[in-house]
């Protein structure tokens, strides 16, 4: 049946919350290109960044998410290793992300105000902004994952 806006919006809100509250594994720096993640909560006190590829490797259930307290943003790509599912995937971003040109991307982004992809992004996953709009270029390809 037909969800409507209102608890769309309440869910999105419920989601980040709980993201939110998950306690911090383990503080990352502010660029994650040339790393490998594994199943686990990371948190940034300030802005999260990926140059180049950063890998998040688990099994199929393993759960990954990373905190930016401010913004996400890319100039690279997700690779996803050991079968770890784009699905289990979070990204949660204290203000707003910004997926750059070309950009590669894996897993769900939980912005707390906007997500801009510029051209030529492919996401697998979802781009879900609360208190802002989601912002597409040209040549954009999302996929659910």
């Amino acid at each position: 049946g037909e969800i409507s806006a209102r608890n769309r919006t309440a869910k999105l809100a419920q989601a980040y919350l709980e993201l939110d509250a998950m306690p911090c594994g383990t503080t990352i720096s502010t660029n994650l290109g040339g790393t490998t993640l594994a199943p686990g909560v990371y948190c940034s006190t300030s802005s999260v960044g990926v140059t180049g590829v950063v890998t998040l490797s688990g099994p199929a259930a393993a759960v990954l998410v990373i905190k930016a307290a401010s913004t996400l943003t890319t100039a690279g790509s997700v690779v996803l290793a050991g079968g770890a599912q784009a699905k289990n995937v979070y990204w949660l971003v204290g203000s707003s992300a910004t997926l750059g040109t070309g950009s590669a991307w894996q897993g769900n982004i939980i912005a707390f105000t906007s997500i801009t992809l510029n051209d030529n992004v492919t996401l697998i996953g979802r781009a879900l902004a609360r208190n802002g709009a989601v912002t597409l270029g040209t040549n954009d390809v999302i996929t659910l994952p």
